[in-house]
């Protein structure tokens, strides 16, 4: 996987905070960053991280740092753009009649999400639909931008019909990549021209013969969340000068709302137990080696981290343990890596405050 080199900057606080229950294979996510958004990338990454999401499964384009200045409608900030679609374009090229996820990367990503994303792509089939997106909720001339859509994020099939709007979208954007007058800007203001939205009307039929639609709202959260914490699968910092403290706010409200580590633990079976303390383990082993030292608030996250692993070995270890499957040696393996962890920190904690 290609990232923007951010990877020290990501807050070790949002480690293995969630692990979701597993429906069904994930998807390929597309995303474009560079390393100038490195701090907002750190929470895009780090919370699919989180969600155990396969590492071959998410697909990023580092352009490196990016020349100034930076931030809306800025030269740079088209040039990130216009790259983005070329990766759309060819991305639909390369993989012929499957389905793909495209975000921006100041989303970041919550245990729903996980069997959303499954339940979105049924839809999609038996709908016969090439693309989903989210609603645009803007606050800015909402009555003329009814039924525009944001295109930070997207659920695409690679067929001809969306190789072809893509194509045209990245077409237009080149040729006249509106920055200025009224919203919706450059990609955005192509992409809607091209959905050609009707009131009322499912599926929308856009250029080429597309068919599309938008996920429900309360599905994900547009800037600042209302009444969508407790079902959000994403949450995308629109709207907002600083972007990295809507992130960590939005973070913290939804970690209070959806469920943690014990989620669904029931009703796994003992294979699946399996591959998630091993996927822990993995993510723990990842976490040690990410940070040497740690602060007040790397300790009390990683305290609470201890406390979750606890909670999982008594819902799941008493009378469930079998000596022929390998789940002992799979819980020992993480308990290690707990036990490493809880040293270093012990360690540091005392030599800072005594």
């Amino acid at each position: 996987m290609a990232t923007a080199g951010g990877r020290e900057d990501a807050e070790v606080d949002e480690v293995l905070e969630w692990i979701p229950e597993r429906r069904g294979e994930v998807l390929p996510i597309l995303a474009v960053t560079s390393a100038n958004y490195k701090q907002v990338f750190s929470f895009w990454e780090s919370s699919l991280r989180t969600l155990g999401y396969p590492r071959h499964k998410i697909h990023v384009v580092d352009l490196g740092e990016l020349p100034g200045p930076h931030g809306y409608c800025t030269d740079s900030w088209r040039f990130a753009i216009d790259r983005q679609l070329q990766e759309v374009v060819s991305w639909i090229g390369n993989h012929f009649d499957e389905y793909f996820i495209h975000t921006d990367t100041d989303i970041q990503f919550f245990p729903h999400f996980m069997h959303l994303q499954c339940e979105w792509l049924k839809w999609m089939k038996e709908e016969g639909l090439d693309m989903i997106f989210m609603r645009e909720r803007t606050e800015v001339i909402p009555d003329l931008r009814c039924g525009e859509v944001n295109a930070g994020f997207c659920l695409l099939h690679c067929n001809s019909r969306t190789r072809c709007f893509w194509q045209k979208v990245l077409q237009e954007e080149q040729a006249f990549p509106k920055m200025d007058g009224y919203p919706p800007y450059t990609d955005q203001f192509h992409l809607n021209r091209g959905l050609q939205h009707r009131l009322g009307a499912f599926p929308q039929e856009g250029a080429f013969g597309v068919r599309w639609a938008t996920i429900p709202d309360f599905q994900c959260i547009w800037g600042m969340p209302s009444d969508e914490v407790n079902s959000a699968a994403f949450h995308h910092a629109v709207n907002t000068q600083d972007k990295v403290a809507l992130l960590r706010s939005v973070r913290e409200k939804v970690r209070l709302q959806q469920p943690l580590v014990a989620r669904g633990l029931s009703g796994l079976s003992g294979i699946e137990l399996q591959e998630q303390i091993h996927r822990l383990a993995d993510a723990v082993a990842g976490l040690r080696g990410s940070k040497q030292q740690w602060n007040p608030s790397d300790v009390k996250a990683i305290r609470r981290l201890l406390q979750e692993v606890e909670a999982l070995a008594e819902a799941v270890l008493p009378g469930s343990v079998c000596a022929d499957c390998g789940f002992k040696t799979h819980w020992r393996r993480l308990r290690c890596q707990m036990n490493r962890i809880a040293t270093a920190v012990a360690k540091q904690f005392f030599a800072h405050y005594l």
